[in-house]
C-alpha cells in the first residue's frame, strides 16, 4: 500500500480527501480521488482494529463491569456501520480510479 499522493497533499487538500472518501456526493479533482483511494485501505484497517478491540472489551467487560460492557456495545454499534460505509466508499473510489486510468491506456 502506498500513500504518496495522500502524503503530498496540503492540510486543506487532506480535508478534501476525507470529504471525498466519506461522502458519496462530492466532485473533486483526480488528485483528490487518487489520494482518497490511497487513504481507503488504512481507514478500513483502522476500523477493523477498533471493531475487534471493542469486541474483546465487550466479551471481557460484560461479565465484570456491565457499564463498560454496555458502553462498548454502543461504540461497536457506531463502528460497524462506519466500517461498512468505508468499504462501500473505498470500492466506489476504486471503481472511479480504475475508470480514469483505463482511458489513459
Amino acid at each position: 500500500m502506498r500513500l504518496d499522493v495522500y502524503r503530498s497533499c496540503s492540510r486543506q487538500e487532506k480535508r478534501e480527501v476525507l470529504d471525498a472518501f466519506w461522502r458519496a456526493n462530492g466532485h473533486s479533482s483526480g488528485r483528490i480521488h487518487e489520494a482518497a483511494f490511497q487513504y481507503g485501505p488504512f481507514a478500513v484497517i483502522s476500523l477493523v482494529a477498533v471493531a475487534l478491540e471493542l469486541a474483546l472489551v465487550i466479551v471481557v467487560a460484560i461479565h465484570r463491569a456491565a457499564t463498560v460492557g454496555w458502553l462498548a456495545i454502543v461504540f461497536e454499534a457506531v463502528t460497524l456501520p462506519s466500517l461498512w460505509w468505508s468499504l462501500v466508499r473505498w470500492r466506489a473510489l476504486r471503481g472511479h480510479v480504475n475508470e480514469s486510468t483505463s482511458f489513459v491506456d
